[in-house]
């Protein structure tokens, strides 16, 4: 597997409104993207714990051909459903109520919104075993961090904009994500039972 198609698959799931991208969103309108940066900077950490966690978890199973070939294939089911939770459902972009704007607790709040959704514990199990025979850990870690930044950016800097933008063709980028995703599950489901047989 190439790192175009890892990285078309993350990108496009990542600019996706989610509890991150609705925080940085409700940020960028209240605060401004420079006092935004903190709540950033947590949400990249929560980010890559989760990758890390799950990337290192994942190395160890690829070891054991039967096991590795168990979570590549459940991880596979995994990303069809996503693709198709993502082409039938009906995104909305919402704003988070803001408690606190202190940079610490910033911090805090974006790396519990990453750490604390089961979903990117789940979509990084999936997304990362395929990769991790031929790819560096360190490497792919920082392609993910790298496109969550620029999700966030866009979010918090876009503001208002980006919002009547998002409202007006979310549908658009929700169809384009599930067929990215649904072409990422279905050849993870051809190198499976390839690499099996």
């Amino acid at each position: 597997m190439d790192y175009t198609l890892f990285i078309i698959s993350f990108a496009s799931v990542s600019f996706l409104p989610g509890l991150c991208m609705s925080l940085a969103l409700s940020l960028g309108l209240s605060i401004g993207f420079k006092r935004s940066l903190p709540m950033m900077f947590g949400e990249l950490l929560g980010v890559a714990l989760v990758i890390f966690v799950c990337g290192y978890g994942a190395s160890f199973v690829v070891g054991f051909k039967l096991a590795f070939f168990i979570l590549q294939f459940f991880g596979a089911l995994f990303l069809l459903y996503t693709a198709f939770h993502l082409y039938t459902q009906k995104l909305e972009l919402s704003e988070q109520k803001l408690h606190s704007k202190q940079a610490l607790s910033l911090i805090i709040q974006g790396f519990l919104a990453s750490v604390s959704n089961p979903k990117a514990w789940i979509f990084m199990l999936s997304l990362l075993p395929p990769f991790l025979p031929k790819a560096n850990l360190w490497l792919l870690a920082g392609i993910i961090l790298v496109i969550e930044f620029l999700a966030l950016c866009t979010y918090t800097l876009g503001g208002s904009t980006f919002r009547i933008f998002l409202k007006n063709y979310i549908f658009i980028l929700s169809k384009f994500s599930a067929f990215c995703v649904a072409f990422l599950a279905l050849k993870m489901l051809y190198d499976c039972f390839l690499n099996f047989a």
